[in-house]
């Protein structure tokens, strides 16, 4: 799958290009900026293999930021966006692939793509994620696809499927038996349980065959023991990034943006297996953590569109956390939105009655009524 970054001054034609980039199946956005100044101190960091590059933008012409990348790498494709036609020679000139016209169209995004992969010499069916391994989801609903597959992967059995993402769980690690069997089969008999476990395992092992995932279940010392070469796992991605401890700032916010981007729900939320409701805990305090330390840097930089962007994926999931309202009533404010800020409070105090008989606590009404006075 190919790297691409996006920048342009207007958000919303961002999140349409974004999600049309990431509809082919063959682009994944790693960064995007509303500022060329960002875009170029995060390049090393989101390597990117094609840059989407808005002609207008505030502090330097979208022109002048291509040869800035491509002094920087001379890989990068470059491919220009914008309202204006008149800018195709000059694009041209500085060797861009593409030049796409606002608004933007479906198959002009998707001929551009085409373009790219042809340049790049990629298989047009090439996987969306790890070419020669699984490519394994946690966040939201569990879900495995093989190699070169969009689809993911049937399981046999439900049991079949809770069993290979409770091993995975525990990559490479030896797992008791007793374990497994008391996670998966607590309410069976010592005897019977032993036959469910052979024929799970039988079953998973046939699927993870059928889909072409390479894979090493092996079973000694009554323990039961996985590996997984090349597999691509969401969680472990998200892992590695808290385990860094990195500080948000300029240098690391594309990589903080990248490892929220990871969390698409809670940890098997869909799933509900019993054993896994408290790592679902773990790693919700985890998302909230680093999402939190993302919205207090974009607010200290001013950059209050992404930060109201980062405080409502956190109310999706805390929609009761009076703090994270309180920071999003400050963004409206500090945007001079006067609708918005008070229709949010008036929503937050229908939440509250409804969800727990009460008003709102007296910090976030205190805020409320003394912004409210500085707004008039």
């Amino acid at each position: 799958m190919l790297r691409a970054i996006i920048v342009d001054n207007e958000e919303p034609a961002t999140q349409i290009l974004q999600m049309l980039l990431e509809k082919t199946g063959q682009i994944r956005v790693v960064g995007t900026f509303l500022r060329a100044a960002d875009a170029l101190s995060s390049l090393r960091l989101t390597k990117p293999d094609v840059a989407f590059l808005d002609i207008e933008i505030p502090d330097t012409s979208g022109l002048e930021l291509a040869n800035h990348i491509l002094a920087m790498d001379s890989d990068v494709e470059i491919i220009f966006v914008t309202a204006y036609d008149h800018y195709a020679l000059h694009a041209f000139r500085v060797n861009a692939l593409d030049y796409l016209l606002k608004p933007l169209l479906p198959e002009d995004v998707e001929r551009a793509v085409r373009r790219l992969i042809k340049r790049k010499g990629l298989a047009k069916d090439s996987a969306p994620e790890s070419p020669l391994g699984a490519n394994i989801h946690y966040f939201g609903k569990f879900s495995v696809y093989g190699p070169a597959s969009k689809k993911p992967v049937k399981w046999r059995t439900s049991k079949a499927e809770e069993l290979f993402a409770y091993l995975v769980q525990n990559l490479e690690k030896e797992v008791p038996k007793w374990r497994i069997c008391e996670a998966l089969w607590p309410e069976y008999h010592s005897e019977k349980v032993d036959i469910q476990l052979h024929t799970t395992v039988y079953k998973l092992k046939k699927v993870l065959t059928a889909a072409n995932i390479p894979f090493d279940l092996s079973f000694s010392n009554g323990c039961y023991w996985l590996s997984l070469p090349q597999a691509a796992i969401d969680k472990v991605e998200f892992d590695a990034h808290i385990a860094s401890s990195v500080p948000v700032n300029q240098n690391t916010i594309a990589r903080c943006e990248h490892a929220l981007s990871l969390y698409t729900g809670d940890y098997l939320e869909e799933n509900g297996y019993l054993w896994s409701l408290a790592l679902k805990a773990e790693y919700g305090q985890k998302f909230y953590k680093l999402a939190s330390s993302v919205v207090n840097f974009y607010m200290t930089q001013g950059d209050w569109v992404r930060a109201e962007k980062i405080l409502r994926s956190i109310l999706e999931r805390c929609p009761l956390d009076e703090t994270v309202h309180e920071m999003l009533l400050t963004c409206y404010f500090t945007q001079k939105d006067r609708t918005a800020f008070i229709t949010h409070y008036h929503t937050v105090r229908k939440l509250f009655q409804a969800e727990l008989g009460l008003e709102p606590g007296k910090s976030i009404q205190t805020l409320y009524h003394s912004l409210l006075k500085r707004m008039d």
